[in-house]
């Protein structure tokens, strides 16, 4: 998560792959002044939290496309509403 220098979240994301490279992509156009992350024992894991902290935390932060889920996971955002997944999944509807 990138913090605004009063400490107020401006984004969320994650890196299945490379927290590095995904920070430096987004250090210049999301204006954040300093970041936290955690590890996670899987994408899926991380993509489960990333997706609490967008419901969570929107409108406040700067995020307005709903977290990719990881390659080959066919389960839907748990956070979401069952109209929102039907919008977004519509594949998969329960």
């Amino acid at each position: 998560m990138l913090y605004t220098a009063d400490g107020e979240p401006t984004y969320i994301g994650r890196s299945d792959t490379d927290i590095r490279r995904r920070l430096l992509r987004h250090c210049t156009d999301r204006h954040g002044d300093y970041f936290t992350y955690d590890v996670h024992p899987s994408s899926v894991s991380a993509y489960d939290v990333e997706c609490a902290l967008f419901h969570i935390l929107t409108p406040q932060v700067s995020n307005r496309i709903h977290p990719r889920r990881p390659d080959f996971h066919p389960t839907p955002c748990a956070f979401c509403l069952p109209e929102q997944r039907d919008a977004r999944w519509p594949r998969l509807r329960m």
